[in-house]
């Protein structure tokens, strides 16, 4: 027999009223069971409680409980309102009883979830509760519309930067110590014409926190200079352009009219500049340049020379260049250097070593190491394997095993007989591997005879392959040179 949990509720009032008393749904629904052949399991019973919702409902959140853990398969009740009188309370309860595979049954309604008019019911109800909150959100949506056109604040979080907004008031009030900040941006901005860039790092520098409490960021700056909460006013569905609008606001307002347009002015007509992305093969020799005076390595660094139109500066074409990365942390005296300058260095620091002999990689005979017992025992095994696969299959086309565990079986298999193969492959290659060792008289050779015909990608390659380290500096200028003359103090290869 299934095991049922008869549930019953009664609020003071309503067993005065309409005589909807414990015992007499008890009794009711004692007597259904009976008729069903229903086990009961236990009896809840919240007694002189409301069933707008489930707290405060001790009884109904141990049937959930039990319901959860196992224990009831049924639930039945006198009507649906017992249960709860809340739509959506229905729905989640429902919803808990079907992911547990518990039944629902209402003796009033003739409700049984077993049956396709039960379940065909509890769909209906689900619809009309998704229409209720669908309303709801619009109602909400179109009352805080009607707030944003009357002129009163929305930040139901956290205040515009400048302003506080005590609970339970709409109206925002002046924050005296952040308004001083909210004019000096605009100040620094329009009149001293700094960037959000700057203006940030200022605000960090002088441990200004923002509304939350965090640094600040290009972002928060740019946020306090296009806010129009500044000039007395409120705005709605800032994310959405089709639904934006801006009304007058009932607060005071931090900003002129004159300077917060004056500065959204400039903002559009500021150009939005991105940081290039350069390919790092025009930079080939990062990563192994070195600077001779700190030790640090050296990174890329793209120059800008500058280019006019119609009487403005712009930015021109980029040049290729290195930088000391100890320049700034331990004040290194290393200047920036070219990546052509740095290429003619490399060439005349080779060109200029004297001539090696002719010769290409040696080849040396690795010391033999016999695999072949290894080899022969992984081939015995991946043959194992394929005996029992063949095995499976065999029980899974007798319907001696499920699908599931047969393909479970056959993955295994496979998994293993992959990481054979593999380890086979390794031992047979170094069966026969030969050692290739290469000499710094080799690298050279090849850098002679290949270099110009190289484009720039099978440079990077080469070097980063070859080389592990180059250290450089700058000579002292000599006669008109502004510059001194790049010096190669030392190449160092990798070791193979």
């Amino acid at each position: 027999m299934i095991n049922t949990a008869v549930y019953v509720r009664v609020s003071t009032d309503e067993q005065a009223r309409e005589g909807f008393s414990i015992r007499a749904q008890e009794e009711k629904l004692r007597a259904y069971a009976t008729l069903k052949d229903w086990n009961i399991y236990s009896v809840y019973a919240d007694e002189g409680i409301s069933g707008k919702d489930i707290d405060g409902r001790p009884a109904i959140k141990q049937l959930i409980a039990d319901v959860t853990s196992g224990k009831v398969k049924n639930v039945l009740v006198y009507k649906i309102d017992r249960l709860t009188r809340s739509t959506k309370n229905l729905i989640e309860l429902v919803e808990i009883f079907n992911v547990n595979r518990c039944a629902f049954n209402s003796l009033q309604e003739s409700i049984d979830t077993s049956s396709a008019t039960g379940r065909m019911f509890l769909k209906i109800v689900g619809i009309f509760a998704e229409f209720e909150r669908e309303n709801l959100a619009e109602r909400v949506r179109l009352g805080i519309e009607r707030k944003a056109k009357e002129g009163y604040a929305l930040n139901s979080c956290v205040a515009t930067f400048g302003y506080n907004r005590e609970s339970g008031n709409r109206i925002q009030e002046v924050n005296e110590a952040e308004a001083v900040t909210v004019r000096r941006i605009f100040d620094l901005y329009l009149q001293e014409s700094k960037n959000f860039s700057q203006i940030s790092i200022m605000l960090n520098a002088e441990n200004i926190p923002t509304k939350r409490g965090k640094k600040w960021s290009i972002n928060a700056v740019r946020e306090v200079l296009t806010n129009p909460n500044h000039v007395g006013k409120v705005r709605y569905a800032v994310r959405d352009s089709t639904r934006y609008f801006e009304a007058e606001g009932h607060h005071e307002a931090i900003i002129d009219t004159a300077t917060y347009y004056h500065v959204q002015e400039r903002i559009t007509k500021t150009a939005k500049i991105s940081p290039t992305k350069h390919p790092t093969s025009g930079v080939y020799f990062c990563g192994v340049l070195y600077c001779q005076i700190c030790g640090e390595k050296y990174t890329t660094s793209w120059n800008y020379r500058k280019k006019k139109s119609d009487g403005e500066g712009e930015r021109g074409a980029a040049y290729p260049a290195y930088l000391c990365m100890g320049v700034k942390p331990r004040c290194c005296t290393a200047r920036s250097i070219s990546h052509p300058k740095m290429e003619y260095a490399f060439e005349q620091y080779i060109s200029n070593i004297e001539d090696f002999a002719a010769h290409g990689k040696t080849e040396a005979e690795s010391p033999q190491v016999n695999h072949s017992a290894d080899i022969a025992a992984i081939v015995a095994e991946i043959k194992q394997i394929e005996q029992k696969t063949t095995e499976v299959m065999t029980l899974f086309m007798s319907n001696s095993i499920d699908f599931t565990t047969y393909q479970g079986m056959v993955k295994v298999g496979n998994e293993r007989r992959v990481e054979l193969e593999a380890r086979q492959a390794l031992l047979q290659t170094a069966q026969t591997a030969k050692e290739v060792v290469y000499t710094a008289s080799d690298i050279i050779a090849s850098f002679r005879e290949n270099w110009t015909v190289l484009d720039n990608a099978q440079r990077q390659q080469f070097i980063h392959k070859f080389i592990k380290k180059v250290v450089i500096h700058r000579a002292a200028p000599s006669g008109e040179k502004k510059l001194g003359a790049i010096v190669i103090d030392e190449i160092i290869f990798n070791e193979f």
